[in-house]
């Protein structure tokens, strides 16, 4: 059953983290043009999110407290995620030829997982926990809407679908190895 919650919430890990290329770019120093500086102050920012999310320590013995601790980490989730939307909606589209029908998509892909992250947190946060059974039953309830939160790829996987924007995540440094990353690209390029 521990075994069972934690994989629940690690499911969210992965969207957070990527959820969070889409902060504002600032320039990385890489002149390889406007894409590749946004994507650079993209990947930047996902390591400063990354940092704030901590996935909860669980105790079957301490149903009550477990509980606790999964409805705070997901509501700081929920506030990384209202965050990012923020900054998407102040920043607009990335500088590439297709960025405005790419952000668009983006955008609204973020909003959806929001919403369902919502309405999970929601029914978890009200549900009155007194031991391991109402826990996991708890859990149980929300786990639909946590499974398809933690299906969501984040902004990055939208991003990326826009070749001008791939090629310049594979090019900025600070994207070797956050999720979204080209998987094959280990090293930056030189030039």
């Amino acid at each position: 059953m521990r075994t069972r919650r934690r994989a629940a919430i690690a499911l969210l890990l992965p969207a957070s983290a990527a959820a969070a290329l889409t902060l504002t770019a600032c320039s990385s120093g890489v002149d390889d043009g406007p894409q590749v500086d946004w994507a650079s102050g993209v990947c930047e920012s996902i390591q400063d999110i990354g940092a704030k999310l901590a996935l909860p320590a669980l105790d079957g013995k301490k149903p009550r407290q477990s509980h606790t601790r999964i409805v705070t980490f997901l509501d700081a989730l929920a506030d990384q995620l209202a965050v990012l939307d923020r900054k998407m909606t102040q920043n607009g589209a990335p500088p590439a030829d297709s960025g405005e029908v790419t952000y668009r998509k983006a955008l609204a892909h973020l909003r959806e997982a929001r919403l369902t992250l919502a309405e999970s947190l929601a029914e978890l946060r009200q549900a009155k926990v007194t031991d391991t059974k109402s826990l996991q039953a708890a859990l149980d309830r929300a786990v639909a809407g946590i499974d398809k939160a933690g299906a969501y790829q984040g902004p990055a996987q939208d991003f990326r679908a826009d070749r001008e924007l791939r090629k310049a995540f594979d090019k900025a440094p600070e994207c070797a190895g956050l999720p979204g990353a080209n998987a094959t690209a280990t090293a930056p390029s030189a030039g």
